[in-house]
């Protein structure tokens, strides 16, 4: 049965910002995704980290399948470069405005992202889930007037147009694929990560994600990350 699998890199495929990767982990990712596709399954990264980053990690684990960045503002095509925006001309502005107004603020916009944005601070990979929590609400309540969707991972608050996340772009693609999201299946550990694990047929999570990622997903991986990871793709070439 044909079936796509919509992976999350921070805190799945990787531990987070400044921190090194598991090569060696994930090297049998890129084993097992080879295994998986020779059975009509495809694997897709679903990140809010810009382009260049996700592509550098769609290399890392061979493939070549179009992937989501931007928390869904973006869909890339390494076979071919295209880059396809998911959101419209006003919508664009709006992000370019608010990166204006938290700039101003002394929040770190990460660097890349072309139609969404992440927020961050010095620290932010070592605060406690309910700080980034905190901020990310009170942000949204003071900036509710520009009309945009606010989630959060473990490293940013992560800002996209109103109606644009991991889920709308996995929508899209499901549909380009013919497949319906009962035939998807998603890896994510954090808040950005709900709306598409609501949405698949079969959402999934290593140990280290939060309890709302859990409470939500049919399978919890034993271990965290990659390992999580590697985990649950063997639980799919088994199933």
């Amino acid at each position: 049965m044909k079936q796509a699998i919509f992976c999350d890199i921070d805190g799945c495929l990787g531990p987070g910002k400044h921190k090194a990767f598991d090569l060696e982990g994930l090297a049998q990712v890129r084993a097992l995704v080879k295994q998986l596709a020779g059975q009509g399954t495809s694997f897709h990264l679903c990140t809010g980290r810009p382009q260049a980053f996700a592509e550098a990690m769609a290399q890392v684990v061979d493939v070549q399948t179009p992937f989501i960045c931007e928390n869904g503002a973006m869909i890339f095509t390494p076979e071919t470069d295209l880059a396809t925006a998911m959101i419209s001309v006003a919508a664009l502005e709006t992000v370019r405005e608010l990166h204006a107004a938290l700039s101003a603020e002394g929040f770190i916009m990460e660097v890349g992202n072309e139609y969404s944005l992440c927020a961050s601070w010095p620290g932010i990979s070592e605060a406690p889930q309910t700080e980034i929590v905190a901020r990310r609400e009170g942000l949204e309540a003071r900036y509710t007037r520009f009309g945009l969707n606010w989630t959060n991972s473990h490293t940013s608050i992560d800002v996209t147009p109103y109606g644009v996340s991991k889920q709308s772009a996995v929508a899209v693609m499901l549909q380009d694929m013919g497949l319906q999201p009962e035939s998807a299946i998603g890896i994510g550990d954090s808040h950005n990560d709900l709306k598409m694990l609501g949405y698949v047929g079969r959402p999934l999570c290593p140990a280290n994600a939060n309890a709302e990622v859990k409470a939500v997903c049919k399978t919890i991986a034993s271990r965290p990350q990659v390992a999580g990871v590697i985990e649950l793709l063997q639980g799919l070439l088994t199933a």
